[in-house]
């Protein structure tokens, strides 16, 4: 599994808290991670995962949403632009600190074998 994706499996509630804590329902949630999940993961092959969430942080993310195509995942969930771009915002922490855990221990996993 990707490592994108697995963070936003393994740390679902860590997401859908930030989203709630911004008005996101719980139907909101439900469309909006699987589909931020995969769309970041595009995002990230065009620049590296830590520039996009970094870029999604500092407020510097109007290539990034467009890579992410906020305007196709609107209409594709139901959820207006603004709220999508809230969101992603707003889970960026979250996908920096779970994505950096899993990093650090992949990479130690790995140099264990050479």
């Amino acid at each position: 599994m990707n490592l994108i994706k697995e963070c936003f499996v393994e740390d679902s509630k860590a997401f859908s808290e930030r989203l709630k804590s911004i008005g996101f329902s719980d139907d909101q949630t439900m469309k909006f991670l699987p589909e931020a999940a995969s769309r970041i993961v595009y995002a990230t092959q065009k620049s590296s995962v830590f520039q996009t969430i970094f870029c999604l942080m500092s407020g510097h993310d109007d290539q990034v949403l467009r890579a992410i195509d906020v305007d196709s995942m609107a209409n594709k969930s139901g959820i207006n632009t603004d709220l999508l771009a809230s969101g992603l915002h707003a889970i960026a922490p979250v996908l920096l600190q779970a994505y950096s855990q899993r990093s650090n221990s992949f990479t130690v996993s790995n140099s264990s074998f050479a």
